[in-house]
This record gives C-alpha cells, structure tokens and sequence, in this order.
C-alpha cells in the first residue's frame, strides 16, 4: 500500500481554511499553478470532492472540513515527534545489560549499583541475576548474560575482559561469647576444638576455603555445609561453631552481627577478589565505565558499612577497593 501524499493533503487543507488558491499559494509561498495541481493530487487520492468548485470564495465539502481536521492533528503529532526525537538525542544513549552478581555482591552492592547504572551517566536498561559464581561462568559463555561480577576470574577461559573490583580478607567468624578466647589462636587450635561450619564444595567461595586448609595440611571433618552466608552465619550465631568466610558476607547477614564475634583469619591469610567480566568486543566501551561505577559504590556505601560494623579492618580498607592505573584498565586474554 502506497503511502498518501501528506504534502498535497496539507495544501488541499490550507486551500479550504484560506477560501481561496491565491491565498493559500501566499500562505505557503507557492504558485497557485502549484497549489492547483496538489488540490488534485489530494482529491484524486481521497476520490472525493473536498470544495465545491462552484461556490466563491471557496466552500468546503463536509469531506473537506474532515480532512482539514486530519491534516492539522497529524501536523501536531509530527511535532510532537520531532520534538521528542530531539529529547531522546540529547539524553544519553540506552543500552541493555545482562548483568550476573555473585550472591554476596548482590545483597550488599546491588541495589545501589544497578541504581546508578540505571538512572546515573551511563542510563542502561538492567536486567539483573544473582547465584553462585559457576552460574554465571556457564550465563556468560552462553551469551545469557553480558557481563559478571565474580569471585571466579575465569582464568582458564579465552577471550574475556577482566575489569578488577574489590579484594577482601577472608576473616574467622564465631559466636559472640567464643571471641576473646579464640582471638590470636593458631587456626589449627581452633578447629581442632570447634566445629567448622562450611561453604558448600560447589560454590567458588567453599573451594577457596578448601584449597586454604589443605595447603595448611588441616583436615578437618565436613559435617554442616551452606550455600548461602546468611544460613551459614545463622549457624554460627546459634553456637554451632566457627566459620571463614570475608566480610561482603557478613553483609549478606547482617542480621546476625550481635551474635557474632569477627576476628582476624590466624596467619596466613587469603583473600577473594570480584572481578567484573565481559566478552571481549562486546563491552569494550562501557566495561571500563561500569567497572569504575562498582568501585564508585564499594567506596561510597560498601567500605562504611565494613568499617561500621568491623571496626580493625578500617587500616587495610583503602586497599580493598581496586584502584587502575588508567580508567580503562582492563586484563585481556
């Protein structure tokens, strides 16, 4: 279907509102030769009478009364349009992101991340998944996901950009009553007279901590193992024993902070890192700049929130945010 000659309407109409051709060819800077043949070209596609030719001045048909109606409401809506148009040019441009989260950076993070990437400079439209760090190593290779942010670096896969977060200490965590008797023990001690409650062997977070204690030669029973901080945490808080876990996981679980007394791993210490990850060519661009607005958020609501509740890692804290050489720093394989 051809579309109808607007132009031509948009004549026939001014013909009808000025009474006359002469009128409407001053109106629009035209010939009247010219308005002539649009009035044509416009009854000749409505294929009705839209004047009566015999009437002067000129006197609309009620035909011609509904096209000058038409014509004037689709001229305000182009307006509108355009106007529109031109808004949307001057905003920042949108772009969709798929962002994995591992559990804890989610809780803790989240929310004011995925806020500022949304409504802050860079104005994505987020969708946003949160799980153990496997979940999303399998999302993002399935081009489920754009981007992760993981305690997995991923290291054994090709063409990946690496954008570092936030590295943190793991810390010993038991109830609040068992703190100053174990404070400043070997780790060795400890397990050998309290229950260890773990991570479970599945998530990235359980299999740092296994990897600690054998290269330690500390074996230790595996009786009650979580996914989630927040079960583990509970267990620990009702006296069920000690645990190893960092301190955006007792974020996770905050709520058992008073029942909880959080001490210094017993040397030596481990740390995990987050790492935001994208494909390679595909988030060249914005990578650097949702990379640098996670370490934004760490800095500005994450890091207080630590401190507040574990006052000694205040020290160490300003190196617990990643800080680049450059903005666009990256590591590539």
């Amino acid at each position: 279907m051809l579309l109808p000659d607007l132009h031509a309407l948009e004549i026939a109409a001014t013909v009808i509102e000025e009474g006359s051709m002469s009128a409407a060819a001053a109106q629009l800077g035209l010939t009247q030769s010219a308005v002539s043949q649009a009035v044509k070209r416009a009854k000749a596609q409505v294929n009705v009478p839209l004047v009566h030719r015999d009437r002067r001045p000129l006197v609309p048909t009620e035909a011609g009364r509904v096209l000058v109606a038409h014509i004037r409401e689709i001229a305000l809506r182009a307006e509108r349009a355009v106007e529109e148009v031109r808004a949307t040019a001057s905003r920042p441009e949108r772009q969709d992101l798929r962002l994995g989260m591992v559990d804890t950076f989610a809780s803790a993070v989240g929310p004011v991340l995925i806020r500022d990437l949304m409504e802050g400079s860079i104005a994505l439209r987020v969708t946003a998944f949160s799980g153990l760090a496997h979940a999303h190593t399998d999302a993002l290779m399935r081009h489920e996901i754009d981007a992760a942010i993981n305690s997995d670096p991923m290291g054994e896969l090709d063409g990946l950009m690496r954008f570092p977060l936030f590295r943190e200490p793991f810390v010993l965590v038991c109830p609040v009553a068992w703190g100053d008797m174990l404070r400043n023990r070997p780790l060795r001690d400890v397990l050998f007279e309290h229950r260890l409650i773990r991570y479970s062997a599945r998530s990235h977070m359980g299999a740092q901590v296994e990897r600690h204690l054998r290269r330690l030669r500390i074996e230790h029973p595996q009786v009650l193992a979580f996914d989630t901080s927040d079960s583990l945490l509970a267990m620990v808080a009702g006296g069920m024993g000690v645990a190893i876990t960092t301190p955006l996981c007792l974020l996770q679980g905050a709520v058992h902070f008073p029942a909880l007394a959080v001490l210094p791993l017993p040397s030596p210490g481990f740390s995990r890192e987050l790492t935001l990850i994208t494909r390679r060519g595909e988030f060249d661009t914005l990578g650097p700049r949702i990379a640098e607005a996670a370490r934004d958020m760490l800095r500005r609501y994450t890091l207080p929130q630590i401190i507040g509740q574990i006052s000694w890692l205040e020290e160490m804290s300003k190196d617990m945010v990643w800080s680049p050489a450059s903005p666009d720093a990256a590591q590539i394989d």
